[in-house]
């Protein structure tokens, strides 16, 4: 827990130096991590330039919800949608979803849908939290919703346009 308290910090660090980021190789290199460990992640779509940001904390916010979307859902499918604007990544998992008045409380630190405090059946409460938290400081918005025909979906929208100058 006091790593993840730690992370979840870090997530709210805001001086490290943005660089461009290949995210079309941070997705692949996750995928094939997971698949690796016997574990289902698709990728759909693209990303056609690089991404000005902090690849570590991309990457820790992209893990969160890709560990979260295999606990709960059993895989996970990326949808990549790029333009010159903004860059969507739409991670959906198979899983039941969450009911509509937690989609937003699950963003609270701490905060756990499953309340067993077992660690074995539940993370620390942190992860979306920490997601949230590295998205916002890449000048981006963090959105979950039940997909109509089953899962969640997390969707990470992550703006283009002057990252270069922050």
């Amino acid at each position: 827990m006091v790593l993840q308290a730690l992370d979840f910090m870090k997530g709210l660090d805001n001086s490290q130096q943005k660089q461009p980021v290949n995210m079309m190789a941070l997705l692949e290199s996750l995928q094939e991590d997971y698949q690796d460990a016997g574990k289902i992640v698709t990728i759909e779509g693209t990303v056609q330039s690089p991404f000005f940001g902090v690849a570590s904390l991309l990457k820790r916010c992209l893990v969160n919800i890709l560990d979260n979307a295999i606990f709960y859902g059993k895989s996970a499918h990326i949808t990549i949608k790029d333009s010159e604007q903004e860059l969507v990544l739409s991670i959906r998992d198979n899983g039941t979803g969450i009911a509509e008045n937690e989609l937003e409380k699950v963003f609270d630190p701490f905060y756990r849908l499953e309340q067993s405090r077992n660690r074995q059946t539940g993370g620390t409460g942190l992860g979306l939290s920490i997601a949230r938290n590295i998205v916002q400081n890449h000048g981006g918005k963090i959105h979950l919703s039940n997909h109509p025909e089953g899962g969640l979906e997390v969707s990470l929208i992550l703006p283009r346009t002057n990252l270069e100058k922050t």
